[in-house]
């Protein structure tokens, strides 16, 4: 029947109602306007089929059609998650498996992430930091390059803004060093010092609590807000002044504390023309000593390679200024990660290790995923009659994809919250772990929430779209007939990803194994010295040198009285203590050399005559300091001097004499190589002056009673100087403190590592429980015909000792490559012996055996009886 052209009311029926209802009124409302036509005639027929149109379109049928399809979708949804809960609280085991691994391995790739991302956070709070550079030094002996120093002359600072139109501006800084600081009654060592150019507060950012900066005129500082509630209670003390060695400094601002994430922290910044009045022969046009950071602001874009290229020009044009040495610029932000020069203001990272922990996160997180792959797909079994019921009663291949996906999604789910948990419990510990200030306010970060709903996304689609589709593809006929058999495609692919599980542990067992051994080795390593059973004391601050040897006299005396302290010698500066501490200088010749032509850069120290005694050093040739006449125009060097020197042995060069800053110098000395540093580093070149002006005193001390010990020194040095605050520290607690990065990082390593085994054991755990549970029957047969418990674990356990094996061949090669990259950074490290490769082998052998047996063994004592009664 032909619908009328005027038939404006069912266009628009047609239009609101669902296909499916239209098609049910459609010839009804056409056949009764037909029949009202003849009757009333066509004008009134169409009134009259508006008004049935209007009744059949009641707004509840409207509404309960057009929705249909939603409500419909909604409710195969609730299905899908329904049936997957219930599935999930039907297999507690394997979901408890799943669940617990895939949060663990969440957390920690979420806690080393954090972790990273502050590493590579280092001075973005800096509004310039993209277009502010480093100016360094590579110095070296002719062609040969010798070694990196981040000091600076100077005049580079003034003389590059001049010449370069790309350098904006420029400020200098250098570290004072521990000074006293008194306000009032209180005083403190403070060692966060810098002179700094004005200039400072124009390229860094630092909020400004109060006052305005200003460092243009001597004795001006700018504090922190730390030291401002050290000293004073409050934060506004513009305009009130601390004394500094005896000098009083007007504070013009306070600024918030430094962040952590910077290379560059302070408490007191003081005004660069106050340099003078410390140290008199400071020249500021001069090229006479490289001892300041020299910082650059660049025009933006910054273009690293091309500035360094016009910079080696440059270095060629001052030849006559600094020789063959070389200026490079660096990009600030790349300082914490990738710069290792002498003269660092603190100890950077290490960019190699931040990826290694990027690595681990990645490994543990694979894990955990391919524990919940292979499970599922491990019991497909279970799975597929399932499969081929659906199939039956119609339903399709995506749906069974949704089905299965929908598994994975409420196991990632649960997996989430829980780990969420995981990271606020442990984050507290995870912090003193790694010995770094972390940000507490992790859950306040969106990032941390982006990377979080990222891992929730990728889990549920990775861990769940592989066994979605191999379940979902089952054929109904094969499996409804009882002959359904596990892929072979999907066997080798569950052994391949257990392979890479346990190939991964055995990597990270024996990069932990490498680490342990390394910083043992460096430990035990022997120094040249003994640094046990020594007190060390700050000297105090005494400006006349007369003054200062009258009280030093009198200190050592008074401390030689007690008993328990043996002996005290006084020094510049002390092994372990930061080379910037030490004195550098090129201008040391033999007689006939008019300039240093091997380059070398010479270390110089000072102490008295007890020093090398006191250390257990030991002289190769000559003798030591006597204190006697002419000590003063007398040197004591090491072994890498005598080379440097060019001497043909350490008996040659004792009697000896060195133009020492253009003075002649009689060497009277060889002391054997000693680190001075630890033994991560090469040997440097050292030359000794005799000094009896000290800044620490050491003293051994008898092990016996060290707190009644210490108590009596305090109170003598009470009594002597009442002005200075008794600032003391062991030598071997000191010098051990360079290991500090290295063991953090080995703790790090040792904690992944082992959760890493744990989250594998747990899948090898829940792997071995299905074979068990399939095999059960197998294992009542071979009992009743005789088999024993060992022969039953032997048959069940051979499989995954195939694969323990196998992913140790695939491991050691790969092992092998990173630690030897790792130890590379190490001037003195450990062999690479088969014992680092065999034990995390055997260890991970071991646990994987132990998992197996104890399902195995508890398989095996059951009765065969209660296994076999249903065949």
């Amino acid at each position: 029947m032909s619908e009328p052209k005027p038939i404006f009311s069912l266009r628009l029926l047609r239009w609101f109602c669902p296909d499916h209802l239209y098609e049910e009124i459609e010839g009804d409302l056409i056949q009764k306007f037909e029949k009202d036509t003849k009757l009333f005639g066509e004008r009134k027929a169409k009134r009259m089929l508006m008004w049935n149109a209007i009744r059949f379109f009641r707004p509840g049928i409207f509404l309960r059609n057009k929705f249909s399809f939603e409500l419909n979708q909604f409710y195969m949804f609730r299905n899908y998650f329904t049936i997957a809960y219930r599935h999930l609280i039907k297999s507690k085991i394997f979901s408890f498996i799943n669940i617990f691994g895939l949060a663990m391995g969440m957390a920690a790739f979420l806690l080393i992430v954090h972790y990273v991302r502050f590493e590579r956070s280092y001075e973005n709070f800096h509004k310039n930091a993209d277009n502010i550079a480093r100016v360094t030094l590579d110095i070296y002996k002719g062609p040969e390059f010798v070694l990196a120093d981040c000091g600076m002359y100077p005049r580079i600072g003034p003389l590059l803004k001049e010449k370069f139109p790309e350098v904006l501006d420029f400020a200098r800084l250098s570290l004072i060093g521990k000074r006293v600081v008194l306000r009032g009654d209180q005083k403190f060592y403070e060692g966060r010092m810098y002179f700094a150019d004005p200039s400072i507060l124009e390229l860094f950012s630092f909020d400004v609590l109060s006052g305005k900066p200003e460092l243009s005129y001597p004795f001006q500082t700018v504090i922190t807000r730390s030291i401002a509630h050290k000293y004073f209670g409050r934060t506004n003390v513009v305009g009130e002044s601390v004394e500094i060695e005896n000098k009083a400094f007007t504070i013009t601002a306070v600024v918030d504390d430094v962040p952590e994430n910077t290379h560059l922290k302070f408490d007191f910044l003081i005004s660069h023309s106050t340099i003078i009045k410390f140290w008199d022969d400071y020249d500021e046009n001069g090229f006479n000593g490289n001892d300041e950071l020299t910082y650059l602001l660049m025009a933006a874009p910054m273009d690293m390679i091309e500035f360094n290229a016009k910079l080696k020009d440059f270095s060629l044009a001052i030849k006559d200024n600094i020789g063959d040495d070389r200026l490079v610029a660096q990009s600030m932000k790349d300082i914490h990660l990738y710069s290792n020069k002498s003269f660092e203001v603190e100890p950077n990272g290490n960019a190699q290790s931040v990826y290694f922990l990027m690595i681990i996160a990645a490994f543990i997180l694979f894990i955990a995923w391919i524990n919940y792959i292979n499970l599922s797909t491990a019991r497909a079994t279970e799975r597929a009659r399932e499969v081929g019921i659906r199939k039956v009663m119609g339903s399709q291949k995506m749906q069974l994809v949704f089905q299965f996906l929908s598994e994975s999604t409420i196991v990632t789910v649960l997996a989430s919250t829980l780990c969420i948990i995981f990271v606020y419990a442990s984050l507290p510990l995870f912090i003193s772990l790694t010995g770094q200030h972390l940000p507490m306010d992790i859950f306040l970060d969106s990032k941390f929430w982006y990377l979080f709903f990222s891992l929730v996304l990728t889990g549920s689609l990775l861990a769940g779209l592989y066994p979605a589709f191999v379940l979902s593809s089952f054929k109904p006929a094969s499996v409804l007939k009882g002959k359904f058999q596990s892929s072979l495609h999907g066997l080798w692919l569950r052994k391949g990803l257990v392979v890479f599980q346990f190939a991964t542990t055995v990597i990270l067992i024996a990069f932990m194994c490498t680490v342990y051994m390394q910083i043992n080795f460096l430990k035990k390593f022997k120094l040249g010295l003994n640094t046990e059973q020594t007190l060390v004391l700050r000297s105090p601050k005494i400006e006349s040198d007369s003054l200062f040897n009258l009280k030093a006299q009198a200190l050592r005396k008074e401390l030689l009285s007690h008993s328990s302290v043996q002996m005290v010698t006084g020094s510049g500066t002390l092994p372990g203590s930061p080379l910037n501490e030490l004195s550098t200088t090129g201008n040391i010749l033999r007689p006939g050399q008019e300039k240093n032509e091997k380059g070398y850069l010479y270390y110089i120290n000072s102490f008295d005559e007890n020093f090398i005694s006191q250390f257990q050093m030991e002289l190769v040739a000559g003798r030591n300091f006597d204190g006697g006449p002419g000590a003063d125009n007398q040197v004591i060097i090491n072994e890498e001097t005598v080379n440097a020197l060019g001497f043909q042995n350490a008996k040659e060069a004792v009697g000896a004499t060195l133009l020492f800053y253009n003075q002649e110098k009689t060497i009277i000395g060889v002391l054997m190589n000693f680190y001075q540093r630890s033994p991560k580093e090469k040997h440097i070149p050292m030359v000794f002056r005799y000094d009896t002006h000290a800044d620490y005193f050491s003293l051994r001390i008898k092990p016996d009673h060290v707190s009644e010990t210490m108590n009596e020194i305090k109170g003598t040095w009470n009594t002597m100087f009442p002005d200075t605050p008794f600032d003391y520290f062991f030598m071997d607690e000191k010098f051990n403190q360079q290991y500090k990065a290295d063991q953090q990082f080995g703790k790090v390593m040792g904690l992944f590592s082992i959760l890493a085994v744990l989250i594998a054991c747990l899948g090898l755990f829940g792997l071995s429980t299905f074979t068990i549970v399939q095999r059960t029957k197998e294992i009542g047969i071979r009992k009743v015909l005789g088999a024993s418990i060992r022969q039953i674990v032997q048959l069940l356990s051979q499989d995954f000792v195939k694969l323990v094996l196998v992913a140790g061949l695939v491991a050691i090669p790969f092992s092998y490559v990173a630690m030897k990259e790792w130890l590379s950074n190490y001037a003195t490290r450990i062999e690479l012996s088969v014992w680092i490769f065999a034990i995390p082998l055997v260890i991970v052998l071991f646990i994987s055996l132990f998992t197996v047996s104890f399902q195995t063994i508890r398989a095996a004592q059951s009765d065969p009886v209660n296994t076999l009664k249903n065949e």
